[in-house]
């Protein structure tokens, strides 16, 4: 049990780009939820004038005042639904995970037994996405927000986390073991980090490529992935 936490707590730092060292309680639920149309579109202006800020300012230019001009609300909007910054920092890293999971998602829930051209395209995308959020993801982890033991975080990886872990399980053909859980540890960390500092120098999206394959081969090669039979049709 342990170890499937410490899985979903690597798996998840990386693709959200969450740094979990603070130890500090912080509250980052939401006051209330958005439900009508005038409402809806305020958070939607805060979290994107979040974002905007965190991409070009990163988290010593981050304040609830900065990104309430650039939305263009006032701060008793911001604090409506936001109980402090944290939170805000949370919506946004949640909201750069669905975004991501959408993506991967179908790449992970796929039928078929080709698990070679799965876990490449699989690495290809996670690679795109890792450049596209490059920025942000830099600037979330600078922040430090403690989310690791929240239930909020732990719901936010968990479907994730699970889609990979059973997938990674799949594509090596092995049993639910300990060896299971140390082999998906280590497919992940050398994934995520791989691409992490591939995206943060600003690789070219052929070159992006060209590693997310190079690192794909490798993998393969070493745990002897393999396609497994055609089923033909009747």
């Amino acid at each position: 049990m342990e170890s499937e936490y410490n899985f979903l707590v690597t798996f998840s730092n990386h693709i959200a780009g969450v740094n979990c060292d603070v130890k500090q309680k912080i509250d980052i639920s939401l006051k209330k939820q958005a439900k009508q149309g005038r409402s809806i579109a305020t958070v939607a202006a805060i979290a994107e004038a979040a974002t905007y800020i965190l991409r070009r300012e990163g988290p010593g230019g981050f304040t609830a005042n900065k990104v309430c001009d650039r939305a263009g609300v006032n701060i008793a909007s911001f604090y409506q639904y936001f109980p402090n910054k944290q939170a805000l920092l949370f919506y946004v890293a949640q909201t750069a995970w669905e975004r991501q999971l959408a993506k991967l998602s179908p790449i992970l829930q796929q039928s078929g037994s080709d698990h070679p051209s799965k876990l490449r395209e699989f690495i290809r995308e996670f690679f795109r996405i890792e450049a596209a959020e490059a920025d942000l993801r830099q600037a979330l982890k600078t922040a430090a927000i403690d989310l690791k033991q929240t239930k909020e975080f732990k719901a936010l990886i968990a479907e994730g986390a699970a889609l990979t872990k059973a997938f990674i399980k799949d594509a090596l053909e092995i049993a639910d073991t300990e060896d299971l859980d140390f082999d998906v540890n280590f497919i992940v960390l050398l994934v995520t980090s791989f691409a992490e500092r591939t995206t943060d120098e600003r690789t070219s999206a052929v070159k992006l490529v060209r590693q997310a394959d190079l690192l794909c081969n490798m993998l393969i090669t070493y745990f002897g992935i393999r396609a497994g039979p055609q089923t033909l049709p009747e």
